[in-house]
Parts: C-alpha cells; sequence; structure tokens
C-alpha cells in the first residue's frame, strides 16, 4: 500500500507504477516516432535527390535528426499536455491505475489546468526537443532521463523536476 505524505489527496504512486506507465507511454511513442521519421526521411530524401540528383550524405541525417528532434519532442509535450489536462492522467497512467494531482489540494474530479499541464509536459520531455542536435543532442536524452529517477531520492512526496515545478504529485486511483 502507499505512503500517503502530508500535501497528497491520495496514496502516491510507487515508482515502478509510475516506470510500467512511462513504458506503455514510450512503446505508443515508438510507433508514432518511428512512422514520422520514416515520413521525413522519404520527404527530404526526395527532396534532396531531386535538387542536385545526389544523395544526402551527413547534411541530410543532421537535418533530418534536427527537424525529428523538435517535431517528436513537441508531438510528447502535446501529448503529455492534451491527456493531463483532461483527466491527469496519460494512457499509461490510465493503465496503471495512477494520476497527476496539484500538490495540497483535494483531488481533482478532471485533470489539471492548462499552465500546471503544460509546465509539467514542458520539463519532462523539454529535453527531446535538443535531442537533434549532434554532439548535444544526447544531454536531452540525460535529461529526461534524470527527470524520470529523480522521483527516486525525493522525499516525501517523490516528486520528479517536473513534478515540484509543476507542484504536483502522482497518486493511486484504484
Amino acid at each position: 500500500m502507499g505512503v500517503q505524505p502530508p500535501g497528497a489527496p491520495a496514496p502516491l504512486a510507487e515508482w515502478w507504477q509510475r516506470l510500467v506507465a512511462r513504458i506503455i507511454d514510450g512503446v505508443l511513442f515508438g510507433i508514432v516516432y518511428w512512422v514520422i521519421t520514416l515520413i521525413m526521411a522519404g520527404l527530404f530524401l526526395a527532396t534532396y535527390s531531386s535538387l542536385d540528383g545526389s544523395s544526402s550524405g551527413i547534411f541530410g541525417s543532421v537535418v533530418i535528426g534536427l527537424i525529428s528532434g523538435v517535431l517528436l519532442g513537441a508531438i510528447y509535450i502535446a501529448y503529455e499536455l492534451i491527456m493531463t489536462k483532461m483527466n491527469g492522467q496519460t494512457l499509461g497512467k490510465i493503465v496503471m491505475g495512477i494520476k497527476i494531482v496539484p500538490v495540497g489540494g483535494a483531488m481533482p474530479p478532471g485533470g489539471l489546468s492548462t499552465d500546471i499541464a503544460l509546465k509539467r509536459a514542458g520539463v519532462t520531455w523539454g529535453g527531446y526537443l535538443i535531442s537533434g542536435i549532434p554532439f548535444l543532442g544526447w544531454l536531452g536524452y540525460i535529461f529526461v532521463a534524470l527527470n524520470g529517477a529523480s522521483q527516486l531520492w525525493d522525499k516525501p512526496l517523490q516528486q520528479t523536476f517536473a513534478d515540484k515545478v509543476a507542484r504536483t504529485v502522482v497518486v493511486k486511483i484504484k
């Protein structure tokens, strides 16, 4: 059974529940990422080849990486924003029976306010926006991973960096 510290309207979600929820969302997003990357690569290679008759090489890979990183980061932020604004849950959180709620208040029947949902989504997935930058993109992935892991050492509310910025916690609802 989860612990219900002061400031949380229900018992906190376990770290493994949050991880499984992210894996579920990640699998769904991975499919979207793969499809968009294939489309982007096909469009760019067709356009570039028609301009000079040669293959795109390293330049094409860099451009595809930059555009894909920004586009896919924006899509993931939008997914998280829309889902948490609607009911405080992504599809993974729905499956796992956990919900994002504001710290210090009662459990809201719906989702988060737009500003809270945007802050949380931006900090959670903002690192992906720089993922396509050569030699620096790995920093975005490290930030996303550190954000997710930060709940493991935060006590007593087990908040990620994004939770702290948005003043939210993740609780069990079933």
